[in-house]
């Protein structure tokens, strides 16, 4: 047959062969006829034995020797058993709504809540919302896909972790109509290498299952029928990326340091206990930032200090003796729990650091919790989006008198610099901080005038000239008043800025831990006496294509 070509965006990168296999169905189709049930146990019967499935593939992922992938389906179990995402079915079903449409719409609902919010990695975990509503319809329907025999190459509206996951080795590529490159799916298909394309053409899930594929991800295309030279370069690309993946778990132990001896501290980015588990086994030095509200998007009241702990204790423990970096409540107009948006509506809220000085008692709720909750961790605190040095002290007086309260010493507070405001006043931040955090995701945005849900967003674009030159007034800032610096957006794992990061000069820097191991493997290739004098040129130049240019030339070391 005529090979047929398709288009995408890569979301993990590789090269594999395989057949399709198509695991979506129809949502909203009536279920089969059968005798009279209760809607509401219906609901609760299938929300249960999609938790337990989960729960059985986490335990299998355990016992073969896959824990990271294990802590990522517990946390889908966690989901399937979520009571206010049960609750907003049941109440649907009491209303006279049919099983299946009540548990879409609250499915639908409860992602929409997630996907607002403007941290890339945390809104992506509506994928896993949706695709335990996947599972649940699946299990409503009570019918399965059929999965053809050999390798997969899985086809869907939105890939998820547990699609991945649960056929094992057989699945060797995927890709989806929906879904973005911080999702669970993507994390998974990195930390496998799995190669996996988003915002493909609808068309592709027409397939005949058993249709053989090769997804390119390397050059964002799928052929369809592939010719034999393309079958040939596949499998050979299969291979060679085995082989990688193996060298680079293997530096895990190797110190994060240039050639030349220079150190560079590695931290992970994370938002659950599961992720904490897969810092530590990429061998982060400790985690960089530990977001707080995802656990509180549907929350009715301000969380009390009693709640704080319950989400942050799980995560703690998992890091004794390490540097943890908590980052206090983030909430703005686009990511508005119930309690906030109430009573709102027409009304600009802000974001952040300003909702939370509004209500010290809240904020104070919340540091008492990670002063009870950290023990056994190095626990340091920053503040978001940070835009004056007098609401940083304000911060600071109430985390003070919340640790007289509880006769225990404040730890370390750190200011997070993501704002254009903040840069103005980096030299201020830094004396009355005790490290400065810089966001780059947010600041790059806002220095370049894009929003963050632009797909031209990329974390490439921190190495504009425009954006180099802020990062570089913060770390001299923080330098000159004996400060860290890190960055923990997601360019610092970028291979066109992190050797731009290290010639700035930059202390920390801290990405998902399913990037820590390139990210290790390429700071052990580089110079830093290089990388500086390639920073120093990237601030002299216009563009970002020139900046991209130099890195290219000078910085770009040949990995495992």
């Amino acid at each position: 047959m005529i090979p047929q070509s398709y288009a995408g965006h890569t979301a993990s990168g590789g090269i594999a062969l395989g057949l399709a296999h198509v695991p979506d169905r129809p949502a909203d189709i009536p279920l089969p006829r059968r005798r009279p049930v209760d809607p509401r146990r219906e609901v609760t019967d299938a929300f249960d034995a999609v938790a337990a499935g989960l729960a059985r593939l986490a335990e299998t992922l355990r016992d073969s020797g896959q824990p990271e992938q294990a802590e990522i389906m517990e946390v889908n179990g966690y989901l399937a058993q979520d009571p206010d995402l049960r609750g907003a079915a049941l109440r649907r079903v009491a209303q006279g709504t049919p099983v299946v449409i009540a548990v879409r719409q609250a499915v639908d609902e409860y992602a929409r809540a997630i996907a607002a919010l403007d941290d890339p990695t945390l809104a992506e975990r509506a994928t896993d919302i949706r695709q335990v509503g996947r599972r649940v319809l699946d299990h409503l329907h009570g019918t399965t896909s059929a999965v053809p025999d050999g390798p997969l190459v899985l086809l869907a509206t939105e890939v998820g972790a547990a699609d991945l996951l649960e056929l094992g080795p057989a699945v060797v590529g995927a890709a989806s109509v929906i879904g973005g490159p911080n999702s669970h799916a993507a994390i998974v298909a990195r930390s496998l290498g799995i190669p996996l394309l988003l915002g493909i053409d609808p068309v592709l899930l027409d397939l005949p299952a058993g249709t053989e594929i090769v997804v390119d991800a390397q050059a964002a295309r799928i052929a369809v029928h592939p010719d034999p030279h393309q079958r040939t370069l596949a499998l050979s690309a299969m291979d060679a990326a085995r082989a990688r993946r193996t060298a680079l778990a293997a530096e895990r132990s190797l110190p994060c340091e240039t050639l030349d001896r220079h150190t560079v501290v590695l931290r992970a980015n994370i938002a659950t206990a599961a992720d904490a588990e897969a810092a530590l086994r990429s061998g982060a030095d400790g985690v960089g930032l530990l977001r707080t509200e995802l656990p509180f998007l549907e929350a009715a009241s301000w969380p009390t200090e009693a709640q704080h702990a319950a989400t942050l204790v799980p995560v703690l423990r998992r890091l004794e003796g390490r540097p943890v970096t908590v980052r206090t409540l983030d909430y703005a107009d686009d990511k508005l729990p119930p309690f906030l948006a109430d009573g709102t509506a027409g009304q600009r809220i802000g974001r952040g650091l300003p909702l939370m000085l509004a209500r010290p008692e809240a904020f104070a709720e919340q540091f008492r919790a990670i002063l009870t909750s950290g023990a056994g961790a190095d626990v340091r605190i920053l503040i978001p989006m940070v835009a004056t040095v007098d609401e940083l002290l304000a911060c600071r007086a109430i985390l003070r008198a919340a640790a007289t309260s509880l006769g225990v010493a404040p730890p370390p507070l750190g200011a997070m610099v993501e704002l254009p405001e903040a840069v103005a006043v980096a030299d201020d931040l830094a004396r009355e901080s005790a490290f400065l955090s810089i966001g780059s995701n947010d600041l790059t945005c806002q220095l370049l005038g894009l929003d963050r849900r632009d797909p031209a967003a990329t974390p490439a674009l921190t190495a504009h000239p425009v954006v180099l030159r802020a990062i570089r007034d913060v770390i001299e800032a923080a330098h000159r008043h004996h400060r860290q610096v890190s960055v923990c957006g997601d360019a610092a794992a970028h291979p066109l800025v992190t050797p731009l990061l290290v010639g700035l000069g930059c202390d920390i820097l801290s990405a998902a831990p399913a990037a820590l191991d390139e990210v290790r493997a390429r700071i052990r290739r580089l110079d830093a006496e290089t990388c500086a004098r390639a920073a120093r040129d990237a601030l002299d130049a216009t563009t970002v294509d020139e900046v991209w240019r130099i890195v290219e030339r000078r910085c770009s070391p040949t990995l495992p």
